[in-house]
């Protein structure tokens, strides 16, 4: 074990590699599928401002553009954990996400293909960089929302049915501050 991960689980003793690279794997797929959709409030909890502007950024450019970025077949064949690095008040750990998927733009109108590739499967490398707080606040089992104390499912799209807020993890858990998007 490196002395970077060694000092990251000084700080949170529940960090297992392997379910960071799940969380990791599951937030990509997440993401992608917000761009197709164009429901990018599903992943605004877990991603910092920045990422969210870029990514409902490039959203409205598909849609002012009459076109709907697909990405089907996606897979991620692998996530590697590149750097971890400890400042004074978080760590930062940089991965590396391996996928293929089918990348090509429709018609927003029409549906019919336009652009990129829709026969085969192409590699794509992407660069994420997930942050936390080293004090950060712990979820505990019953998820409340801050601002009506319902139930709350982070892990569906971080929304309060109740009333509406995103629930925000930068002060609980992993967020994602870096993309290629």
């Amino acid at each position: 074990m490196s002395e970077q991960l060694q000092n990251l689980v000084k700080y949170d003793s529940e960090f297992s590699e392997s379910k960071f690279k799940s969380k990791v794997e599951n937030e990509f797929v997440k993401i992608k599928l917000s761009i197709v959709t164009g429901k990018t409030e599903r992943i605004q909890h877990f991603v910092s401002d920045d990422v969210y502007k870029k990514i409902v950024a490039k959203v409205e450019e598909d849609i002012k553009n009459n076109r709907i970025q697909m990405y089907d077949e996606l897979n991620v064949f692998e996530v590697t954990i590149t750097n971890i690095e400890e400042l004074d008040d978080r760590f930062k750990i940089t991965v590396n996400v391996h996928s293929k998927a089918l990348t090509y733009y429709l018609n927003r109108q029409t549906r019919k293909f336009l652009s990129g590739n829709n026969s085969y499967r192409i590699d794509a490398f992407s660069t994420l960089v997930f942050e936390k707080l080293k004090q950060h606040e712990m979820l505990g089992f019953a998820r409340r929302c801050p601002y009506c104390a319902a139930t709350l499912d982070i892990n569906n799209n971080g929304i309060c049915n109740f009333c509406g807020n995103t629930f925000p993890l930068e002060n609980y858990d992993w967020v994602i501050t870096q993309m290629d998007i």
